[in-house]
């Protein structure tokens, strides 16, 4: 995100959504931007929160499409608030992610988030030969180079994605070492 007054972003779009979002996927898209600015400044409460907001704006019939990926982005900042710490929050985010068909799993940043969830909930459910497994693939996508399932199909449309890890998610794998 280019540098700019984040208050100021968020202020803005949450007059837009109050005074000019008519229809359900202007008002999802504008919470979902919101969700960013606030994930980009670190208060991942309120990006969970306007992530909600904008998988709640969509028309009902329409929300099934959306629920994995929304799940997906509730998962990710509920590790980010809880400390990467296990939580029923995350563990019910976690199930609502892994129903997404197979292309949207292959994405990077999603397998990645995806296996330090496992981690955290195999581990505290004590199944620790399968937060192993999980640690094995999150530390293996750490790695340069790594290549996903989608690596060649994204390259030829001009397309990569790299896991993103953030220092949190790093060391939060460093401290998952002493469970094995």
């Amino acid at each position: 995100m280019p540098p700019c007054d984040h208050r100021q972003a968020i202020s803005l779009i949450e007059y837009g959504i109050s005074e000019h979002c008519s229809n359900w996927a202007d008002r999802m898209r504008s919470f979902h931007n919101l969700a960013n600015i606030y994930e980009a400044i670190g208060d991942y409460r309120s990006a969970q929160k306007s992530y909600k907001q904008a998988l709640l704006s969509i028309e009902e019939d329409k929300r099934s499409k959306y629920a994995s990926e929304y799940a997906a982005h509730m998962m990710r900042t509920e590790m980010h608030i809880s400390g990467f710490e296990y939580t029923e929050d995350l563990n019910r985010f976690y199930n609502t992610a892994i129903q997404a068909d197979a292309f949207s799993q292959s994405f990077q940043k999603k397998m990645f988030y995806r296996f330090l969830a496992e981690i955290i909930i195999f581990s505290k459910l004590g199944d620790i030969e399968k937060a192993k497994k999980s640690y094995d693939l999150a530390n293996e996508m750490l790695k340069p180079g790594f290549v996903g399932p989608l690596t060649n199909l994204l390259k030829r449309k001009s397309f990569v994605e790299n896991t993103g890890a953030t220092k949190e998610a790093e060391a939060f794998l460093e401290r998952a070492k002493q469970y094995f």
